[in-house]
């Protein structure tokens, strides 16, 4: 999904990606500060440097997203809980996710439905599953799991994140990961060209 994103979108993208580019799945604090706080000072207008914003809602999305990259949970959560509709339930879930709140998270997918990121994202994870060379046998069965649904089950997602809770440092949970950065960065995407 190439996106043109705004140059204000860019630096802070620019700045997640070289620093924190794989967001740990229950982050214990933000990765950084002034980020925090540049992008809470950010306006609508300043975020997306003049380009029309014709829904206030994705837009928002943007600013709530990339608070979660950043893993600012409690500024992402203020943000994506006002968002009225499935990518703002989406964010929120995410949020609940990684505080964790593995129940709360599931409410909110539950009102997600059948994201349109979610084939993207299973498709994604299937590539990067290629690139696994002798996985675990915890991690092949997740790789079977996703190889065998024919949809993204962002239910069974939110489980594999609370188990991975038991064995951090396993390839799963490297594995799970990947995937969240691969969600946050298809999520934003998608926020992106529906708020332009």
């Amino acid at each position: 999904m190439a996106v043109e994103y705004t140059k204000t979108i860019v630096e802070v993208i620019n700045k997640l990606e070289i620093g924190n580019p794989v967001p740990t799945l229950v982050p214990k604090n933000a990765w950084n500060d002034d980020l925090t706080n540049t992008l809470e000072g950010l306006s609508l207008g300043d975020l997306f440097q003049g380009h029309e914003v014709k829904d206030d809602t994705y837009a928002q999305a943007i600013k709530s997203g990339l608070l979660l990259w950043n893993d600012a949970l409690d500024e992402s959560h203020e943000i994506s809980q006002t968002l009225a509709n499935e990518t703002g339930s989406y964010w929120h879930g995410l949020m609940h996710r990684r505080e964790p709140d593995y129940s709360n998270s599931k409410y909110w997918f539950g009102r997600v439905g059948d994201h349109p990121i979610f084939p993207s994202l299973r498709d994604n994870v299937l590539s990067l599953s290629k690139e696994i060379e002798n996985p675990s046998d915890s991690l092949s069965q997740v790789i079977h799991t996703i190889e065998s649904e024919d949809k993204w089950n962002s239910f069974q997602f939110v489980d594999w994140c609370e188990s991975a809770e038991n064995d951090p440092t396993s390839d799963s949970t490297a594995f799970l990961k990947q995937i969240q950065a691969e969600e946050i960065k298809l999520l934003l995407a998608y926020s992106y060209q529906n708020a332009v």
